[in-house]
């Protein structure tokens, strides 16, 4: 099974605000709404400086071979600058609430986050977005069997253990301190909220002629409890105790039932980023971060239509056919059109040799039935090295996300490149939605032997990670390229290149995502080898190489294009909307590189290659060769010795 085919759309992992991309057992994927998404063990000590080589200390994880693996993920964007501020935001407000009303919950939460990225201080709206991401959330948490199992099987007892678990870490670990009384009532909120749908009360056995009885006990109860001030941990834990009891004694519903609909909730409401997941969940980020997985190797899009956009090379789904831009319309003789990503992962899951009949619709409006078969698939993160059909022999790569294998799968490119003599290098980052931090440091040390590549703080700890000084390392010239869709990692990468002066920046302003997060393993009081569920938690920020932040902002490029050519993008940022940051890049003796907007001809007649179709690439291709101008007395000499 795949990472998304049980994760929600988009935040996950994101994990997805562009639609769903979710990487399933036909694929692998999350909510960008997809790859929508990640996590950071969070560190314990403080250090000033630290080897780009070496890892934090982690929470609790999965297993001790991957307790150092630093992960990062995405959710809302949250853009500023004049384009943004001024924008009217009351048609996307009243969207939102029309969706809310109608129970559309992915719907209002893609509409109140556009409006957030515009204005993303108007706190009221910040409720708003809230409230639709938990709603949306108790949705796919009742999509997912292994959820309500869970509820089911697990006693009271786990269920305490398990909520003295995440208030520890939150306590412990999460970026802010902790409101106690605000976590009771959002938490609370939460179960009001889940008391009103019906999937509620068939995955937990209660008959659904109580659920008005039950709504109507609750808001009682939430009256009762709604001037309590808690001031601690065991203020809440109490206060949620007392009424799990009454629920259980006057309705029938389990204390632990109630329990874990707290805990979600109240988890949710820390930040965009926090939640709660099911163990298969945690499996399935596992997966995508070793880049592992049983399936049939595509990458969906799941905003209707639900559309492929990438197939893994040499998986089932290439060697049946399946094509990047072919419209999914049915999964053995069942429509998507009415289906939700969570349900669409349903149907694509299965184990190994099983076969799956797909229904696809070729960009030509053509029809056709293909049949797959799943099986183990490897899924690279570099992708298409090559050298491109244009002047300067320039070789070009593709890093879809930073899984663990990245920085190796890399440095083997690069060697095929160095064969076929390239002399500059670009690398694609669009659409990449970020991964391990620690592969994006070490991505980012194939090409410094020096200087500051990210640094970030917690409540707890800070940490700089530095390039490691080295015999050789990649000196070719080279450029990035970035769009709104480039989170996370990626962002990482980008900045440490940029303001280290190593490098160009081409593209549109990236997604601007700046906080790290921890998976944590929740044992309650089993004795089973698994977790019986884990915790996504905010536990640091980052910030550039000169101590700037990510979160909001993102990088922007030293050779923009204009944001109207980027697909993915609905902020309206223009060149110059950053110049306050653009003057601080461009303000350094350590970065040569200028902000610039060139003169385009955006029409390109009967393209012949891929550079001409494609604008963001043939800026790159430009900057590329004035770069190589600039440097024809520099050794090429991209291997390092680590």
């Amino acid at each position: 099974m795949s990472f998304g085919e049980t994760m929600p759309k988009n935040l996950q992992l994101s994990v997805g605000f562009f639609g769903v991309l979710l990487f399933c057992s036909f694929s692998v994927g999350e909510e960008p709404e997809s790859r929508n998404g990640f996590w950071i063990p969070a560190s314990t000590a403080l250090q000033t400086e630290t080897p780009a080589i070496s890892t934090l200390p982690s929470l609790r994880t999965l297993s001790a071979s991957e307790s150092r693996d630093v992960v990062v993920e995405r959710i809302v964007p949250l853009k500023t600058g004049d384009a943004a501020s001024n924008y009217d935001i009351r048609p996307l407000v009243q969207e939102g609430d029309y969706l809310l009303s109608e129970g559309r919950w992915l719907d209002a939460k893609k509409s109140f986050e556009k409006a957030l990225r515009r204005q993303p201080d108007n706190q009221a709206l910040r409720s708003k977005f809230t409230e639709a991401r938990r709603r949306y959330e108790i949705e796919i948490r009742y999509q997912d069997a292994t959820f309500s199992s869970l509820t089911q099987k697990s006693s009271l007892e786990d269920q305490l253990a398990i909520f003295d678990e995440v208030f520890l870490d939150i306590d412990t670990y999460h970026v802010d301190r902790p409101q106690y009384s605000e976590l009771f009532e959002f938490g609370v909120e939460g179960i009001s909220e889940a008391l009103h749908e019906d999937s509620f009360y068939r995955c937990n056995d209660i008959p659904i002629e109580l659920k008005v009885q039950t709504e109507e006990l609750f808001d009682s109860l939430k009256h009762t409890a709604k001037d309590w001030t808690l001031e601690t941990e065991d203020d809440v834990r109490r206060s949620v105790l007392w009424l799990a009891k009454q629920m259980r004694r006057r309705i029938g519903i389990s204390e632990s039932t109630i329990i874990s609909e707290f805990l979600c909730s109240a988890i949710c409401s820390l930040d965009a980023y926090s939640g709660s997941l099911t163990p298969v969940q945690v499996e399935d980020i596992f997966s995508l971060i070793d880049g592992r997985f049983v399936g049939l190797g595509v990458e969906l899009k799941t905003d209707q239509p639900t559309r492929i956009v990438r197939v893994i090379p040499n998986s089932p789904a290439q060697e049946s056919g399946v094509n990047i831009g072919d419209e999914l319309v049915q999964i053995d003789g069942r429509s998507t059109a009415k289906l939700s990503g969570a349900e669409i992962g349903e149907l694509l899951q299965g184990l190994e040799g099983e076969k799956v009949a797909l229904t696809l619709r070729s960009s030509n409006g053509r029809m056709r039935k293909i049949t797959a078969t799943r099986r183990p698939i490897e899924a690279p993160s570099v992708e298409n090295a090559h050298v491109l059909d244009a002047p300067g022999n320039i070789g070009y790569v593709k890093i879809s996300c930073f899984q663990k294998t990245t920085s190796e799968e890399l440095l083997a490119a690069l060697e095929s490149l160095e064969a076929m003599n390239a002399q500059g290098l670009i690398i694609d980052l669009r659409q990449n939605p970020g991964g391990l931090l620690q592969e994006a440091i070490n991505v980012s040390d194939v090409f410094l032997d020096s200087g500051t590549i990210v640094q970030t703080r917690g409540r707890n700890s800070s940490h700089t990670f530095v390039a490691r000084k080295k015999k050789k390392e990649c000196s070719l010239p080279l450029i990035l390229i970035v769009d709104s869709g480039s989170a996370s990692a990626a962002e990482i990468f980008a900045g440490a290149i940029q303001e280290n002066g190593r490098g160009v920046i081409v593209g549109t302003p990236s997604y601007g995502k700046g906080t790290v997060q921890a998976i944590v393993q929740l044992t309650g009081k089993t004795q089973n080898a698994k977790p019986i569920a884990g915790l996504r938690l905010t536990t640091e920020e980052f910030y550039s190489p000169k101590g700037r932040a990510y979160g909001g902002v993102g990088v922007l490029p030293n050779v923009e294009v204009p944001y109207m050519l980027d697909a993915n993008s609905d902020v309206p940022v223009r060149a110059g909307a950053h110049q306050a940051y653009a003057n601080q890049c461009a303000d350094s003796s350590d970065n040569a590189f200028e902000v610039s907007l060139p003169t385009l001809e955006l029409q390109v007649a009967s393209p012949r290659n891929e550079v001409e179709s494609d604008i963001f690439l043939r800026l790159a291709v430009l900057e590329a060769n004035r770069q190589i101008a600039q440097n024809r007395e520099r050794p090429l000499d991209y291997r390092n010795d680590r």
